[in-house]
């Protein structure tokens, strides 16, 4: 009965995924022994995300898992490639066109919910962190600027507060969850927080030396198990970059 129930609601997800973003499912060979079945995925799955397609609504997620290598869409998150993601369930649709990206997929597994560690977060992200590595960058502050150190030594000051960072851009994602995500680092760090993440309706292109001013949140829960120990939101950029 479990199994069932979990069926019908996966089935209803893929209703609510194609109607919201107008997508279609192909319809099956007139030979009925010809359509591929739906198959449903067991419980904990741990993917490795090689590549990540990030339309209107959706994320597309080409996986490995073991020796298997797989498509995977799901309600649109922060991922990208390289991360260690964990789901329990998932439904396999078979032909499945996406009218979004304009692409049709031979098979791929719809999944309603992923856990996983970001490289954009600093920490409390799941049981895995993988965040920018270190770059050996020196970056002078410009008046009424703060260092990344003194960002993370000082954040509960700093909580809610706009501050203004200069630094060298790592990362850049952009249009994930209606803004886009900025990697900074400028040469300093509190301990092993060396780089700060905002976003930012800005587009800047990595390796930019760049000004921004926003907000300071702590311990900012996105859901899926994306939660920031500190990150910047909002932030402008200087038009002095």
């Amino acid at each position: 009965m479990r199994f069932k129930l979990f069926v019908l609601t996966l089935m209803a997800v893929m209703v609510i995924f194609a109607c919201d973003s107008k997508e279609r499912v192909k319809a099956p060979a007139q030979n009925p022994q010809a359509a591929a079945p739906h198959q449903t995925m067991g419980a904990a799955h741990t993917v490795l995300v090689k590549e990540a397609i990030h339309a209107n609504s959706y994320t597309y997620l080409f996986v490995s898992e073991g020796d298997k290598e797989y498509w995977i869409a799901t309600a649109k998150q922060p991922i990208e490639a390289g991360m260690t993601m964990y789901y329990d369930q998932g439904l396999e649709m078979p032909d499945f066109t996406s009218k979004e990206i304009d692409r049709t997929f031979e098979s791929i597994f719809f999944v309603g919910k992923m856990r996983g560690a970001s490289s954009a977060a600093q920490g409390g992200m799941g049981s895995k962190k993988t965040i920018e590595p270190v770059k050996e960058i020196s970056i002078e502050k410009v008046a009424g600027s703060i260092s990344i150190e003194e960002l993370y030594s000082n954040k509960a000051d700093y909580a809610g507060k706009v501050v203004t960072v200069q630094g060298q851009v790592t990362k850049f994602n952009a249009g994930i969850m209606g803004r886009n995500w900025v990697h900074l680092q400028d040469g300093t760090k509190s301990g092993d927080a060396f780089d700060v993440t905002i976003t930012t309706q800005a587009v800047v292109s990595k390796d930019d030396v760049v000004i921004f001013s926003g907000k300071v949140a702590l311990d900012k829960d996105f859901g899926a198990g994306y939660i920031y120990d500190l990150i910047i939101e909002e932030a402008d950029l200087s038009a002095e970059s």
